[in-house]
């Protein structure tokens, strides 16, 4: 009996020390940074998505769909956001260990400063992939702070396609999830449920979007005289809430391997269709000019990425763009191609908020983008 005393007190010492030796591992075996701010926001532990800038000792983001991946060793990650200029909620996805974003938790930031905080099961290796869903519009986004219970491992690229993605509402996900004659919020408002980002997705390509709803090629809602317009914000890290744009040149990472283009419906809405004679036979030549002179800027700037305008069935904006398309040198002609994509309400689908495109819409034209890629020459 004594024997057996023994043999159990020296089992319960074996497990004692073998839950101390796991607690151990866990409190006091990490290295490592613990908490990313001020300059290490922009060091190598962070990916950034989209276009960002660094100010003011904080990240700041405009576009939509820009966010950060980051790589960790621990249990749980903390990321402190600040939202300045609020015009509505700011949504996020939250996609945590290569989850799929377009089944990510959602956040909703509400306030001037708010946290998000992740948690997982288990203490160990993890990735958490944040994006913003909203516009430019709705406020300034900028993160000041990211900490977890662990430490941060250095972040590892990923070697995919780049699609840059240009354009206004008709590509930004303006109303997706709403259904008419709901009007547009950021609750309905979502790039993941694009036809942009979907052909992105279907690539397994990252994303980099420069749109704005009521924006123009030339002229806009945002501005009918054509000073700002998303040729100018394509130039800049992002636009600000009151339509101005950020003066913050922007410099590429990486360049695109496509670029997927969907403008020109608000110039002749907003300014083109209103005048008439003269003045508007000389508005829709700047607009055929501006239209080339964007072109030429993407070829120079990328001159390997194949360039997809976008139009519908019949629209004056599209049109006027292939005819510019049409007089390209044969060379030029080879990296830049026009797709026509669906309607509003096209097929009888339903009509998204706002009397814009749905989420069924936007598949059905990442669809038609899909198959055109799979024809392009790499």
């Amino acid at each position: 009996m004594k024997k057996l005393g023994i043999l159990f007190g020296v089992v319960l010492l074996f497990f004692a020390m073998g839950c101390q030796t796991t607690k151990t591992e866990e409190t006091t075996n990490l290295t490592g940074l613990s908490i990313l701010e001020n300059e290490n926001l922009i060091g190598s532990y962070l990916e950034w998505v989209g276009r960002t800038a660094y100010q003011n000792q904080k990240q700041y983001f405009y576009h939509t769909a820009t966010g950060l991946k980051v790589r960790f060793y621990g249990r749980s990650l903390a990321i402190d956001l600040s939202l300045e200029d609020k015009k509505n909620d700011i949504y996020y996805s939250v996609a945590k260990d290569g989850e799929d974003l377009l089944e990510a938790s959602v956040f909703i930031q509400k306030d001037e400063f708010s946290q998000i905080i992740v948690e997982f099961d288990t203490f160990d290796v993890h990735v958490v992939e944040i994006v913003k869903r909203s516009e430019p519009e709705d406020g300034v986004t900028s993160i000041s702070k990211i900490s977890t219970n662990g430490y941060f491992l250095p972040s590892i690229p990923t070697i995919q396609l780049h699609f840059l993605i240009i354009g206004a509402s008709g590509i930004s996900g303006h109303g997706a999830l709403g259904n008419s004659p709901q009007s547009r919020s950021t609750a309905n408002s979502s790039f993941l449920h694009s036809f942009g980002y979907l052909t992105a997705r279907a690539f397994g390509g990252s994303v980099e979007f420069v749109a704005s709803s009521g924006w123009g090629l030339l002229y806009g809602y945002n501005d009918p005289t054509g000073q700002i317009n998303i040729t100018k914000a394509y130039e800049v890290v992002g636009i600000l809430p009151n339509r101005q744009l950020v003066p913050i040149t922007y410099t590429a990472n990486r360049q695109p391997d496509y670029i997927i283009i969907n403008i020109g419906g608000n110039d002749y809405t907003s300014v083109i269709n209103n005048s008439t004679g003269f003045d508007r036979t000389n508005k829709i030549q700047a607009f055929k000019n501006a239209v080339g002179e964007f072109i030429m800027t993407l070829r120079e700037d990328a001159p390997n990425a194949h360039i997809i305008w976008t139009m519908t069935t019949g629209s004056l904006n599209g049109t006027a763009a292939l005819d510019v398309i049409n007089s390209l040198s044969e060379q030029d002609k080879r990296h830049v191609h026009m797709a026509v994509i669906k309607q509003v309400g096209e097929d009888g689908d339903p009509v998204g908020a706002n009397n814009h495109a749905s989420y069924i819409t936007h598949q059905k034209s990442a669809a038609i983008l899909i198959e055109l890629i799979q024809s392009l020459p790499e």
